[in-house]
């Protein structure tokens, strides 16, 4: 009907919740590029034989990589956090997310800790959590960097924001796969898990409420940027997992085609732009899909290789980010880094 009877069309929550975005290249979003030194760092730290190239994708815009030398006395300087993912909880008496980083870094002599988390827990309620962590921390003084994984990520920044004293230890966080905008996937799977999803058993974790999986739908993400954005004045370098088709894990490939439709750049679980965060730094783009950057599955399931595709030096991926973090902290002393609450994200999915 026409005129004043017309009705107003009946519009998915996306097109009416979610704040304008634009999508742009990285620079043009604020991050800088730091992916040469990092490349340089990882292949010397790497197993004798590792092909970088397999390792680290060289896209366009990534200069020569300069010659690095280690950085002396990093494991007396800093502590380092791991921050774990959606349904970690849940699976990690099977496999834990950054176990053999944590166990490389112990034996070099770093103090790295696991921070375990309700794997079906709200970002609100882990970021208690991590408070809590930190806090019991008091009597190291040094700086914390900490590493987040996929949902990790808003879920340290619901910590940044809502607990500020206790983030005050934050030197630096390293996304590894985080959900900085959220997943087409948290949209698509949002009805069907607050259904039954949330409240399935699973091995050792409680059931959740279903907000957890509202953490991660990209309108909530990117309004959250809207609104906290500016409060988050900490480092953030990321590491993006972006595997080639033939580094797809076969359990994850379904999902890696479904986003693959929106972006062929894509670790099966998230866009290779929303885990870059505005205005932060870009470590690099590792080929691994988005358990394998993480989690040490072929030490976990040996007999379940052809289910999942592994074979990434995490360890030197991890030890690389620390050194190019202190590097960068360092050239940098006393400047914090305004996150924009922009997006580097797609507006809409397909």
């Amino acid at each position: 009907m026409l005129g004043g009877g017309c009705a107003a069309p009946a519009v998915e929550p996306w097109y009416s919740e979610a704040p304008p975005v634009v999508l742009v290249a990285t620079q043009d979003a604020g991050v800088r590029d730091l992916r040469a030194g990092y490349r340089s760092a990882t292949c010397r730290l790497a197993p004798a034989g590792t092909s970088c190239d397999d390792v680290l994708l060289r896209l366009p815009g990534e200069s020569a990589a300069p010659p690095t030398g280690p950085l002396p006395d990093l494991a007396q300087r800093f502590r380092i956090l791991f921050v774990p993912g959606l349904f970690s909880e849940c699976f990690d008496r099977y496999a834990r997310p950054f176990s053999d980083v944590q166990a490389a870094l112990t034996a070099e002599g770093f103090a790295a800790v696991n921070v375990r988390l309700p794997g079906r827990g709200t970002s609100v309620a882990n970021a208690a959590r991590l408070a809590d962590h930190v806090a019991a921390m008091a009597d190291d003084p040094r700086p914390i960097i900490v590493f987040a994984y996929s949902k990790g990520l808003p879920d340290t920044f619901e910590f940044i924001v809502r607990h500020p004293a206790e983030a005050s230890r934050i030197a630096a966080i390293v996304s590894v796969a985080g959900a900085a905008n959220g997943s087409p996937l948290a949209d698509d799977l949002h009805a069907p898990y607050r259904s039954w999803g949330a409240t399935f058993p699973l091995p050792g974790c409680e059931p959740g409420s279903g907000e957890e999986i509202q953490d991660l739908k990209r309108d909530v993400r990117l309004e959250w940027w809207r609104v906290h954005g500016g409060a988050v004045k900490v480092p953030v370098f990321a590491l993006v997992a972006a595997p080639r088709p033939e580094q797809v894990s076969p359990a994850t490939r379904p999902s890696y085609r479904r986003l693959a439709r929106i972006e062929p750049r894509n670790d099966g679980k998230l866009l290779a732009q929303d885990q870059v965060v505005p205005g932060g730094y870009l470590l690099g783009y590792v080929n691994a899909d988005h358990w394998a950057i993480a989690i040490p599955l072929s030490d976990a399931f040996p007999s379940w290789s052809a289910v999942f595709r592994d074979g990434v030096p995490r360890a030197a991926l991890a030890r690389a980010a620390i050194e190019v973090v202190a590097g960068t902290l360092a050239a940098q002393p006393g400047q914090a880094v305004v996150v924009a609450p922009v997006s580097t994200g797609r507006a809409g999915t397909p």
